[in-house]
């Protein structure tokens, strides 16, 4: 093999997107202890009082129309729940966006909301638990102004309510989950068809037992599972992981803590050492619930570090945790090498050595976005110039020229490409001998 065989290291890749946006294919199935990232929290508790004064809480959350729509529970000091809504361009800029106290459908008593967009009927739905229907929901065609939310309505359902409402649908059916107020520790579906939505709703089953309230229900599209997340309290506040292939279950557990305080590193203040009632960020904001991978989410949640006091005195505030590090790195010796003489090397550094044209490596990555910027570390032993080609999906999208044998970076920017999994390849192109390039790894933007 030309000389001497030599030593791959690999490429990998690492996105940093408003919204999560990829996720190697080998690394779909759901991680049972992840280490969460902690961010610093952006909304804070006591910054629309009286509604707020005491705890920020309950977050769901879309991103639509270039903002992330935010609504969320205020805690008061009379004993009542509110909801509030808040919007930004950014996750950061919530912490200084104006907060609006839910008045078009305001009560001493409505919290907890879920919000998406039904496809079918072409409007929001906004769903939480309140004083007149238990079970209540608001619709608008207008998701940016809190004013325009026509509500409560009921969903008309009874037996085993409680709290926590949450829907997720598939093609041909809308779920509805919720913990009951009997402590039972089970957590209730119910069904409906999408024609029927939002009426029509089956009895009640378990689908599962033996954990708390607060429970959500995603696609994952990185391997098509359903995941539900929901909150325990056997060791402060925690989430259980669940797996389903359908989203109405069964379910079976992935892990007891999933995301708890044994597992949490903070970036800023340690600002939680619980997690709390939260959502995931999704990559969509229709009624499917979908997100990109379980391995890579943003989760908004409610956190403090102190629920010694009474309930309604807790502090919350709300921030992101994420099961991903921003410097995580994917590297070549982990993808496939292809090609003559495709080998691995030692020097000048620990990497994919790529011999001859059409040697390549290459792996599959999830998209939801579908343009970035690909930047590779590399080092060319061709006096002049050796290429790598970048192709996604079978299709050559740009070009990297590799000059010089110092290791250096080379970036290719605002790269337009396929959605969903697709391969990603880096092909040599030349022939010169020893060896045309080492490639270290591949960033993604």
């Amino acid at each position: 093999m030309k000389g001497y065989i030599k030593k791959v290291i690999a490429c990998f890749v690492f996105c940093t997107l408003l919204l999560p946006s990829f996720n190697i294919t080998a690394e779909a199935a759901a991680v049972a202890n992840p280490t969460w990232y902690v961010e610093e929290p952006v909304i804070f508790h006591g910054e629309a009082k009286p509604y707020d004064f005491y705890g920020a809480k309950d977050p769901t959350i879309v991103y639509y129309g270039g903002k992330y729509h935010v609504f969320y529970t205020g805690a008061n000091q009379g004993g009542g729940w509110q909801m509030l809504y808040t919007s930004a361009t950014t996750i950061s800029g919530l912490k200084n966006a104006p907060r609006t106290y839910m008045s078009s459908i305001g009560e001493s008593y409505f919290c907890a909301p879920q919000v998406f967009y039904y496809e079918p009927s072409s409007l929001w739905y906004l769903v939480y638990q309140d004083g007149t229907y238990g079970a209540a929901y608001a619709t608008t065609s207008n998701i940016a102004d809190p004013y325009s939310w026509s509500g409560p309505k009921s969903f008309g359902i009874s037996g085993n309510m409680g709290w926590d409402y949450f829907i997720v649908c598939d093609n041909t059916y809308a779920y509805m989950y919720n913990t009951p107020s009997d402590g039972s520790g089970n957590l209730y579906v119910r069904r409906t068809t999408l024609s029927n939505f939002p009426k029509g709703w089956g009895a009640p089953s378990v689908a599962i037992r033996d954990s708390f309230e607060g429970a959500h229900v995603y696609k994952s599209l990185a391997d098509g599972q359903y995941y539900m997340v929901i909150e325990d309290m056997k060791d402060g506040r925690y989430y259980e992981l669940w797996t389903s292939t359908s989203a109405g279950g069964p379910w079976s557990q992935v892990a007891e803590k999933w995301a708890y305080r044994g597992n949490l590193s903070y970036k800023g203040s340690k600002w939680t050492t619980h997690v709390s009632h939260g959502e995931i960020i999704r990559s969509g904001y229709n009624q499917k619930m979908e997100i990109n991978d379980i391995n890579r989410v943003d989760f908004l949640i409610q956190g403090t570090t102190n629920i010694s006091v009474a309930y309604q005195q807790i502090n919350w505030d709300l921030g992101l945790i994420k099961n991903y590090s921003d410097g995580t790195q994917v590297e070549c010796e982990n993808m496939t090498l292809a090609g003559q003489y495709a080998g691995k090397i030692s020097s000048p550094f620990q990497g994919v050595a790529l011999y001859a044209n059409d040697d390549l490596c290459k792996y599959t990555q999830y998209f939801a976005n579908n343009n970035h910027s690909f930047s590779i570390r590399a080092c060319s032993n061709n006096a002049n110039t050796a290429t790598v080609a970048l192709k996604i999906g079978g299709v050559t999208v740009g070009t990297f020229y590799i000059a010089g044998s110092t290791p250096a970076i080379y970036t290719l920017n605002n790269i337009t490409h396929g959605t969903g999994n697709q391969e990603i390849q880096l092909v040599v192109t030349g022939d010169i001998g020893q060896w045309d390039a080492y490639l270290d790894y591949l960033l993604i933007r």
